[in-house]
């Protein structure tokens, strides 16, 4: 088979008899073969096509193996959103929509948007609205202050009258002069309120004309974008393995997908080869160029097909094709001691988790440790555990056995009382011997459960650490976490704002091995019943 798309491979390794998953790190031996043939393609299109080292320049990519209707085997190339500002590229797949149909769609929808937009900022702008509104800012800052005023004068009259009453004896006739006046106070204030709510009247119903212009306005554009989205994603129409069709926006349960849902690499390859008869065997995505601001992506590492999007649509899109279970949904197997007890008595038990178990029931996995204690105490009622370690983190928990021990030590984990010393190994040679890391984080909303430094809208996180050895290009390291945000250690230490040195092993920010290095060695805390201070700690297993 020749097109312009399709690119002959001789496999180096035997093809996998279903298709790997792609919600794993690691591509198939021969995903790979194709993955490094594309980038030595990359290297004519550096700085001429897209400029991937520019900062935010990098680009998620991919390749298909496929197998054609004769036999033969190649693979296929494509890029997520737009390369170089277009979304078609000589040597990569055609995106899921057609182009011209949406270029159609957006010049006459972002027109009247745009129309909409300059009306909106005229009106904004118009001397006679701007005057109104800064004199009903003056009016507003006037009113307030007046109201001040008088609440104060009537709180110093009030402890006047409350001295007076408690300095002696008042006859009933002083008391209930003392009662008018209060009652007097009252009647003033709302007095004032509605001798200022008259005075403005005027000027506020002038303000409100115009600004409910404004704002129907406003609103016949947010409806206008959201009728253009909707258009847009009606371009989207799927095509799965076993030739059945479905609109895009049907996939998701809301019905209006996610912004650039079916514009990633992984679905462009997979609707390509099922429009054209070509079988999928193994996909691989990759990033190339600068890492983007906000995220972790690493120039030429591979990463998993992302899960907000992706894991809604590849799903159909690989319908009638079996497809391996990705390895963080196989079921662990690990026997009924585990994990194992540290301490217990009537109140607590503290536990050492092993990696690969989850702390609580996932989505499609439900063996967990909080699963587990629940087997162990049927007794106990609602939530055990108080706090959770990633899957693929080890080490030391503490779970409750009452209520009242639950919110005691829940009191300490949120007044971060309780200490918590981590183990773990980086991926690379850190010269500091210690130091804090001070880098807000939130979800990747497009990438769950991926972190993202964010400074406009993350939490903040906080992160102490020391050096304990080094050992040729890795470095062991001791964390102190102050705060406890969902994969803080793991992006604190990947990110180049942080410690720009992954921990060895970790799939999300670094390079995937057996297992991540990370484990919680040591939980510091306050015994709930009895106050005295505990510590339990767990060896390190690497």
């Amino acid at each position: 088979m020749t097109t312009d798309v399709f690119y002959s491979l001789q496999p180096e390794a035997e093809l996998p008899d279903i298709f790997p998953s792609p919600f794993d790190v690691s591509p198939h031996a021969v995903a790979d073969q194709a993955a490094l043939s594309l980038k030595r393609r990359l290297s004519d299109l550096c700085g001429n096509v897209h400029p991937f080292d520019a900062p935010d320049g990098g680009k998620m990519l991919g390749v298909l193996v496929v197998k054609t209707t004769a036999g033969e085997v190649g693979y296929l190339s494509a890029f997520s959103g737009m390369l170089g500002g277009r979304w078609e590229h000589n040597g990569f797949v055609k995106p899921v929509f057609d182009v011209e149909h949406r270029q159609s769609i957006l010049a006459e929808g972002e027109r009247f948007v745009a129309d909409l937009s300059q009306k909106i900022d005229l009106l904004q702008t118009e001397p006679g609205f701007i005057e109104i509104s800064q004199k009903l800012q003056q009016v507003d800052t006037g009113n307030r202050s007046a109201l001040e005023n008088t609440k104060l004068q009537h709180a110093q009259r009030k402890q006047q009258r409350r001295l007076q009453r408690e300095q002696g004896e008042l006859t009933q006739a002083q008391l209930n002069a003392l009662a008018d006046l209060s009652r007097k106070d009252k009647i003033e204030f709302k007095s004032l309120q509605h001798q200022l709510k008259e005075q403005s009247a005027d000027l506020r119903l002038k303000w409100s004309r115009a600004q409910h212009e404004i704002d129907e306005l406003k609103r016949q554009r947010k409806a206008c974008s959201h009728d253009l989205q909707a258009q847009l994603f009606d371009g989207y129409q799927l095509q799965s393995a076993d030739n059945t069709r479905r609109a895009m926006a049907d996939c998701f349960k809301a019905g209006y997908p996610p912004s650039g849902a079916g514009d990633c690499a992984s679905i462009k390859l997979v609707q390509y080869a099922n429009q054209h008869q070509l079988r999928p065997i193994a996909l691989a995505e990759f990033w190339w160029g600068a890492s983007p601001a906000g995220g972790l992506r690493q120039h030429g590492r591979y990463y998993p097909s992302c899960r907000s999007r992706c894991r809604v649509l590849l799903p159909y899109l690989l319908g009638g094709i079996q497809v391996a279970v990705p390895r963080h949904e196989q079921l662990p197997d690990f026997s009924a001691d585990y994990p194992y007890t540290l301490y217990e008595d009537d109140d607590i038990v503290v536990v050492d988790k092993p990696a690969g178990l989850l702390s609580v029931p996932g989505k499609v996995l439900t063996d967990s440790v909080e699963t587990r204690l629940k087997g162990r105490f049927p007794e106990v009622a609602g939530v055990m555990l108080l706090h959770r370690l990633d899957q693929a983190t080890s080490g030391v928990m503490i779970a409750a056995r009452n209520p009242v021990a639950y919110k005691t030590l829940q009191h300490q984990f949120q007044d971060r009382v309780i200490e918590k010393k981590y183990i773990a190994v980086l991926d690379g040679r850190l010269e500091r011997e210690q130091g804090e890391i001070e880098l807000p984080l939130r979800v990747d909303i497009y990438d769950r459960p991926r972190q993202i430094v964010c400074a406009e809208r993350g939490k903040s996180a906080l992160t102490r650490y020391t050096v304990i050895s080094r050992d040729g290009n890795t470095t062991r390291v001791a964390f102190y976490p102050h705060t406890g945000r969902t994969h803080q250690l793991r992006v604190h230490a990947a990110h180049p704002e942080g410690l720009h040195c992954p921990i060895l092993g970790d799939e999300l920010y670094g390079r995937p091995l057996e297992r991540m290095h990370l484990h919680a060695q040591q939980l510091t805390f306050n015994h709930p019943v009895t106050g005295h201070k505990m510590s339990f700690s767990s060896e390190v297993p690497f």
